[in-house]
């Protein structure tokens, strides 16, 4: 049982740092690019009033030129502050990963499944429509994990997929997600 735990927990840190890490680093050079731009067009606003005051550069192309600058100023410090939300959230995400560990800690150790167990283990289920007839029918359904979201699990050694009888007649199968 520990050993399934290790495992889980093995895959669910695969999935997720490796989503987490791609789009933190992805973010984190967005963040430098945008904070560069913004401290340039400080400086060329400052270097362009310095024209305007010195007469090289006339009124009405300064007034163009400064609110130009402005918006874009404003439209660089709205991309920074939605970025670094954004980092944050990612942090949390990785927060978010180690608190649903221990609720399958819990789940692991528990003797009976009781409601506020499955509420903090799971966000919500889709149930697909079914399709077939008699005993080819079968029932497509999706769990999302709290915190989470959705965990493709990898293929068996045996490329066959996980299955559980759960009673007469009644199998669960794991197919994992389409590409």
């Amino acid at each position: 049982m520990k050993r399934d735990e290790e495992a889980f927990a093995a895959i669910l840190e695969k999935e997720a740092n490796a989503d987490i890490f791609a789009e933190q680093q992805h973010l984190e050079t967005e963040l430098m690019k945008a904070i560069s731009r913004n401290e340039t067009v400080a400086q060329l606003y400052e270097w362009m009033y310095e024209d305007n005051v010195s007469g090289k550069v006339m009124d009405e192309w300064f007034m163009q030129l400064s609110h130009k600058y402005e918006v874009e100023r404003m439209e660089l410090k709205k991309k920074i502050s939605e970025t670094r939300q954004r980092i944050a959230s990612l942090n949390t995400m990785q927060q978010n990963k180690d608190h649903f560990l221990a609720a399958v800690r819990k789940f692991m150790e528990m003797e009976t499944l009781t409601p506020p167990l499955l509420r903090e283990l799971i966000d919500h289920i889709d149930v697909y429509e079914t399709q077939g007839t008699g005993k080819h029918r079968t029932q497509r359904i999706t769990i999302l994990y709290r915190f989470v979201g959705y965990i493709d699990l990898p293929k068996s050694p045996d490329d066959e997929p996980y299955t559980a009888e759960t009673r007469q007649g009644v199998a669960v199968k794991y197919i994992p997600k389409m590409a």
